[in-house]
């Protein structure tokens, strides 16, 4: 029986008929917005560890003015239950959280739960009749926390600001969505990249309705950082979604970290773990659980091995399945010729990536250069002193061997696929524009420097006195400057999305020029920043994105197997 909603329309301006039926929006400061829109239905009950389902049309007009609830995940409200389960359940692993203490507060959702699948839309209300170009993007997270209502990447700014509808979706997050059980256990066949089918179904759904709202489909932009530009290069390796795809946005994309894709034996290997930690002896077990039990269980994958392992470790990651996700995105991104001569893409890092998943280490804030050779060495072999003292003459004023070991891993970790990915675009002549936010922020003592997620109030404009008390990493910051270079950067941001070509001021990267846009306390082009660190990889053993991924997957089979 489709659920009924009362037929009265408060607002003509922010009424729409979706395909499942009509939602009624709300006006702010210049903007329409639809919040909690479901696109799929709802992944509860015996719909947990399945597919995403079509929506339940309903009747009448449903009430689009509170944002949905954001994905299964620890917060302030279930922090002490999680807690009391990883206290039974915690076998004595020796890792640490990887990112910093400020996080949990900044990222806290406290509306959370399973029945997640909804997506809020902003939609400029001055548009007339004109049809606008739409910017999909998809939170970061580690595919752990935050969600697309994150009131610090809200969509209001930029769509007003740069005539752009902006959709921000949920999907599954965790053990519901990542944990790919349904490689070990036919009973939880459907167990596999469910998360990323969310993902798609968002898309497929912005697809289908997004002209309802003004928005061209035809126009569609891709966008994420970090977990959110992990799942937009699955996109792009996915023929099925690739289509309906104009351009392509990733920013801190990362192939070896927690939310990143695997291999299948790797996959395998994290759901027997959970199987095992949760002490499952059936797929009803699993199909029951507690969420704050799966919950705990993440929590101690997450910190399960020693914090200078040098691993690819993803147990929070899609996983390579012939179907959904049919080859590691970055090697397909860095290795494919022509398949993606119709989709512009602008890729996108942070200077110091790392400080935010290790700068709280021991190694990274007191470290010896013995220490961090012990680091490098696992990558290197005896190959890391060199490394080590490269990295020192390219980067003369990081005299801290911390310093060092976060110059190497940001580049490892993040920097190194984003520019092969770059290079092989470029030399199909494929349009492909690179930035490197490299604003060393005054905040927490200024030691994460241009960390990873320092771009977001740059792009999405939200950078109030209250937005910024909420971002650590920003106190002591000249406002001011900070509001100057973030018009500038969304200006830029913005022009891709409409057009394809953020302006003459961010010039592509070329085969020949490698042109970087950094994002500081002013903006710039810079030619071949970054070739220096990339010969050094290069130089060293590592001459493709392939043979790193080897190394540091057998670096993990290795330190699981002890």
């Amino acid at each position: 029986m489709p659920k009924a909603y009362p037929e009265h329309v408060s607002d003509p301006e922010t009424f729409t008929l979706t395909a499942a039926g009509a939602v009624q929006g709300v006006y702010e400061d210049g903007v329409n917005i639809y919040r909690g829109i479901p696109f799929a239905a709802p992944p509860i009950g015996s719909r947990r560890f399945r597919a995403p389902g079509p929506v339940e049309p309903w009747t009448g007009t449903r009430p689009a003015q509170t944002s949905g609830h954001a994905s299964a995940q620890t917060n302030s409200t279930n922090r002490d239950r999680v807690l009391a389960h990883v206290r039974e359940l915690d076998p004595g692993v020796p890792g640490i959280f990887p990112w910093p203490d400020y996080a949990m507060s900044t990222y806290d959702q406290p509306d959370s739960g399973e029945d997640c699948l909804y997506l809020d839309i902003w939609v400029p209300a001055d548009r007339g009749i004109e049809t606008l170009p739409v910017l999909l993007y998809y939170h970061g997270g580690a595919n752990a926390v935050s969600s697309g209502s994150f009131a610090l990447e809200r969509g209001a700014n930029f769509a007003r600001e740069q005539r752009v509808i902006v959709v921000r979706p949920n999907y599954r997050m965790g053990a519901v969505g990542w944990v790919h059980f349904g490689l070990i256990n036919d009973e939880l066949a459907d167990a596999v990249n469910l998360g990323f089918q969310d993902q798609v179904a968002a898309l497929e759904w912005v697809h289908a309705n997004i002209g309802r709202f003004g928005g061209d489909p035809g126009n569609i932009t891709v966008a994420g950082e970090s977990a959110g530009a992990t799942a937009v290069s699955q996109i792009l390796t996915n023929p099925r979604a690739r289509r309906l795809v104009r351009r392509a946005i990733m920013q801190s994309l990362s192939p070896f970290n927690n939310w990143c894709t695997q291999p299948r034996p790797d996959a395998e290997a994290v759901a027997r773990m959970y199987w095992h930690l949760l002490g499952a002896k059936s797929a009803n077990d699993i199909r029951t659980a507690d969420i704050h039990r799966l919950l705990a269980v993440q929590n101690i994958m997450t910190r399960y091995l020693h914090p200078d392992a040098n691993v690819a470790w993803r147990p929070l990651g899609a996983v390579l399945d012939q179907q959904w996700v049919p080859e590691h995105p970055a090697h397909y991104l860095s290795t494919q010729d022509g398949d993606l001569a119709d989709v512009d893409i602008v890729i996108g890092f942070a200077k110091d990536e790392w400080q935010f998943f290790r700068g709280h280490s021991g190694t990274a804030r007191d470290g010896t250069r013995d220490d961090v050779l012990a680091v490098l060495r696992q990558v290197f072999g005896d190959r890391a002193s060199s490394v080590y003292d490269r990295y020192r003459s390219i980067h003369p004023s990081h005299t801290r061997p911390g310093h060092v070991l976060s110059d190497v891993l940001s580049f490892q970790f993040f920097k190194m696929s984003s520019l092969e990915i770059a290079q092989n675009l470029a030399r199909q002549n494929s349009p492909v524009w690179v930035f490197q936010f490299a604003w060393d922020l005054p905040g927490l003592g200024g030691d994460l420097r241009a960390v990873h997620t320092g771009d977001m109030p740059f792009l999405w404009s939200t950078y109030t006195h209250r937005d910024l008390a909420n971002w650590p990493i920003f106190q002591g910051i000249d406002r001011a400057r900070l509001a100057q270079a973030a018009r500038a950067f969304s200006s830029l941001y913005g022009s891709f999305v409409r057009t394809g070509d953020p302006g003459p001021s961010w010039t592509r990267f070329g085969a020949e020029d490698h042109d970087i846009l950094w994002l500081a306390e002013t903006l710039g082009t810079r030619s071949r920043s970054l070739d220096g660190e990339l010969e050094v990889f290069h130089s060293t053993g590592l001459p493709s994105i392939d043979a790193l991924e080897d190394a540091l997957t057998a670096n993990l089979r290795a330190a699981l197997n002890e």
